[in-house]
C-alpha cells in the first residue's frame, strides 16, 4: 500500500504543476527579475502548492490517520497559505513570524509535542532537560529552522535539495519500525517533491517553476517538527542528531546573522550574502554550486550517522567545530566581486 501512496503524491504533485501552471500565470502569482533575482522571466510561484496537493491527497484517500501527523498538516497548509499571500502582498516580517509563532503553539498545545530535553549535548552522563524552556525553546526552533529553509532558496533545486536530505536523515531511523503515519508521511513528502525539482531545476522557461514564500515555509515548517518529532519519540534520535539532518540551513542562517551583525546590517531585509551567493561571486556557475552544497549536505549528514553511531558524546561538539571552520571561511575570504554569469 506505501508503494501506492508514494506513486500517488508524485502523479498529483505531477498533474498539478501541469495544470496550475497557466493558472498561476493568468492570476499574476510569478516572481519577477530584480537585482537580486536574475532568472530569466516570469516564473510561477506555485512549486509550494503543488507539493502540498501530492501530499494531501494521498493522505486523505490511503493513509492512516493520526494525531500529530493531521495536526502537522492542518498548521503546516495554513503557513502554505500565509506564504502565497506573502507571495502577492510582501508580507512584512515581524507578521510572518508572530503567526509562525501563533501556529507553532498551537502545535504544541494540541500534539503536547516539544524540545523536552537536549539530550546529552557535551557528552554529559545526564540530559540536559529544558523543564518550563521547553516550550519557548521549541518556537524559536521551528522558527529558525522554517525561515533558514526560506532564507536559503534562492537557487533552483537548493531548499527542495536540502528537504531531501534532511527526510532522508529521518528515514534513516525510522524505516528500523514498522511504517508508520508518520514515517508514511515522510516518503510522501519526498514523493511529492521530485516533481517540483524537476520542473524547477529545468532549462526551458516554459516549465519553470519556483517554490514561492509558501513553499519554502511549508517545507521548512514540516520538516522542523518532524525532526522535533523524532527527537523526543524515536529511539537513538537525539537533538544533536537532528542538527546533522539540517547543518546547511543551519548553518547558512546563523552565518548570515552574525556577519549582519558584525557589518552593522539589517537582519530583516534580503541581502545577497547566502551560501549560494557566496560561491557565486567566487565564479562557480550555478549548477557547481547546487552539486557542491546538496552533496556538502549529504556528506555532513553521513559524518553525522557515524558519529551518532561510533562516538555519540562528540556529535554536538564536532558539528559546532564544523560550524565555526565556516563562519572563520564566510568571515575571512572575501568573495564581495564581480559575479561571473553563466
Amino acid at each position: 500500500m506505501i508503494e501506492f501512496t508514494i506513486i500517488i503524491a508524485f502523479l498529483t504533485s505531477l498533474i498539478s504543476l501541469i495544470i496550475f501552471r497557466p493558472i498561476a500565470i493568468k492570476l499574476n502569482l510569478v516572481d519577477y527579475p530584480t537585482e537580486r533575482k536574475t532568472h530569466a522571466g516570469n516564473v510561477p510561484l506555485l512549486g509550494g502548492i503543488c507539493v502540498f496537493f501530492g501530499i494531501i491527497v494521498p493522505y486523505f484517500l490511503f493513509m492512516e490517520f493520526d494525531k500529530f501527523s493531521s495536526a502537522l498538516l492542518i498548521t503546516a497548509s495554513l503557513i502554505l497559505i500565509h506564504g502565497v499571500w506573502d507571495d502577492f502582498a510582501n508580507l512584512k516580517a515581524k507578521t510572518k513570524i508572530a503567526f509562525q509563532v501563533f501556529l507553532s503553539a498551537i502545535m504544541i498545545y494540541v500534539t503536547d509535542v516539544k524540545l523536552n530535553s537536549f539530550g546529552d549535548l557535551f557528552g554529559v552522563s545526564y540530559p540536559l532537560e529544558l523543564g518550563i524552556l521547553s516550550i519557548p525553546i521549541t518556537i524559536i526552533a521551528v522558527i529558525a529552522l522554517t525561515n533558514a529553509i526560506n532564507m536559503i532558496d534562492g537557487l533552483d533545486g537548493l531548499a527542495a535539495g536540502i528537504v531531501l536530505i534532511a527526510i532522508t536523515g529521518l528515514i534513516c531511523f525510522n524505516l528500523t519500525l514498522e511504517f508508520s503515519p508518520f514515517t508514511s508521511l515522510l516518503l510522501v513528502v519526498a514523493s511529492a517533491l521530485l516533481p517540483f525539482i524537476i520542473f524547477n531545476i529545468a532549462p526551458y522557461p516554459k516549465i519553470k517553476v519556483f517554490l514561492g514564500d509558501g513553499g519554502s515555509l511549508f517545507l521548512g515548517y514540516t520538516i522542523s517538527w518532524a525532526l522535533i518529532y523524532s527527537a523526543e519519540n524515536i529511539n537513538n534520535f537525539t537533538p544533536s542528531f537532528a542538527l546533522w539532518c539540517v547543518a546547511i540551513p543551519l548553518f547558512d542562517f546563523f552565518v548570515v546573522i552574525i556577519i549582519r551583525i558584525v557589518k552593522k546590517h539589517s537582519l530583516m531585509i534580503a541581502r545577497k550574502d547566502h551560501i549560494h551567493h557566496f560561491l557565486e561571486n567566487l565564479e562557480f556557475s550555478k549548477k557547481l554550486i547546487l552539486l557542491l552544497i546538496v552533496s556538502s549536505g549529504l556528506a555532513i549528514l553521513l559524518i553525522g550517522i557515524l558519529i551518532e553511531n561510533k562516538f555519540p558524546a562528540l556529535s554536538f561538539s564536532v558539528f559546532l567545530i564544523l560550524f565555526l571552520f565556516y563562519l572563520f571561511i564566510r568571515i575571512y575570504i572575501n568573495s564581495e566581486k564581480k559575479v561571473k554569469r553563466y
